[in-house]
């Protein structure tokens, strides 16, 4: 696949209506901390898990991809990764690697931020297209 069918890929997984009213629900209930603590609702722990496991996905998928200048360029992922991190703490105490290739595109990520000289701060729509506008 290029970068062009793996944008292409990424944004419909990112639109699809589950992860978006997951993605809802995280920021309704102030965070990903909020879907997986104690006294939370099993439709909480589903939603956070659906989110991991999307970016877990996406992570896959760039996996043996060299060039992924255009997909970093506008795609949050170190934004979604300190955002869902608190639940991926969470599902480890059962399972160890969960997230690992999505922690491992994060790294990988964050190596490319430094090695651009970018910051991966959060950038507005109207400076970096509509991709980071929804962030998850």
């Amino acid at each position: 696949m290029d970068q062009n069918e793996l944008l292409l890929g990424i944004e419909l997984m990112r639109s699809n209506s589950d992860y978006y009213a997951a993605e809802v629900m995280r920021r309704e209930v102030g965070g990903a901390r909020s879907l997986v603590e104690s006294g939370s609702t099993s439709e909480g722990q589903a939603a956070a898990r659906l989110l991991i496991v999307t970016w877990e996905s996406i992570a896959v998928l760039l996996r043996g991809v060299r060039a992924k200048d255009k997909i970093y360029e506008v795609t949050p992922i170190c934004h979604m990764y300190d955002a869902l991190e608190p639940a991926i703490k969470y599902f480890r105490q059962d399972a160890p690697e969960f997230a690992a290739e999505f922690e491992k595109l994060n790294a990988d990520y964050r190596a490319w931020l430094k090695k651009k000289k970018k910051s991966g701060a959060y950038v507005s729509a109207a400076c970096g297209g509509l991709l980071h506008a929804r962030f998850g």
